[in-house]
């Protein structure tokens, strides 16, 4: 059965798609639904977990489905901002993150097929990492409609400091890791 925290899960994936498909037109209104539904998909990704735990309706399906939905919106929206707004910086910046994650990925993968076979929490590091890239990406997709001086670098900033925060919290998992070889 789906419940309505596994429906705010799938609608990152819907999301995800819009907004990668609005970008590609040169409109403000595009620039501004495309904003909109990213944030609703950042928000929903801190909504379904309250929401199933509030109404106690976690499910093994959720936990699965939740990062992947995570992730697909983080990569494809960045993917296509790279695509299309044809920045070197973002183009490196997105290596950066979509390299963290898989490998993250992986290793949380890794540690709970380990024989102790414990599930790796997401840290706070990692919510702040998730809080600041969001906000980067959303100021990102913005940019073609803010026309402040260095808003583009200051959004380009606040995604940097996301990802570093992102690599600090994978250095945390690596260190924890350890204690599984």
């Amino acid at each position: 059965m789906i419940n309505f925290p596994t429906v705010l899960t799938i609608s990152r994936f819907i999301f995800a798609i819009f907004v990668s498909v609005l970008l590609f037109f040169n409109s403000n209104l595009a620039v501004i639904i495309a904003l909109i539904l990213f944030i609703l998909g950042s928000l929903s990704d801190a909504l379904d977990g309250a929401f199933a735990r509030r109404q106690s309706s976690q499910s093994k399906f959720g936990a699965f489905l939740d990062p992947i939905a995570d992730k697909f919106l983080v990569f494809l929206v960045l993917i296509s901002l790279v695509y299309q707004r044809g920045s070197i910086i973002v183009f490196v910046i997105t290596i950066f993150i979509i390299s963290r994650e898989i490998f993250i990925m992986s290793l949380r993968e890794w540690m709970a097929n380990s024989s102790n076979g414990k599930i790796l929490e997401v840290s706070s590091l990692g919510k702040i990492k998730t809080i600041v890239q969001m906000t980067g990406i959303s100021m990102i997709i913005a940019s073609p409609i803010i026309h402040l001086s260095y808003y583009f670098e200051l959004s380009i900033i606040v995604l940097i400091i996301g990802a570093l925060f992102g690599y600090f919290s994978a250095f945390k998992y690596l260190k924890e890791s350890f204690s599984y070889i």
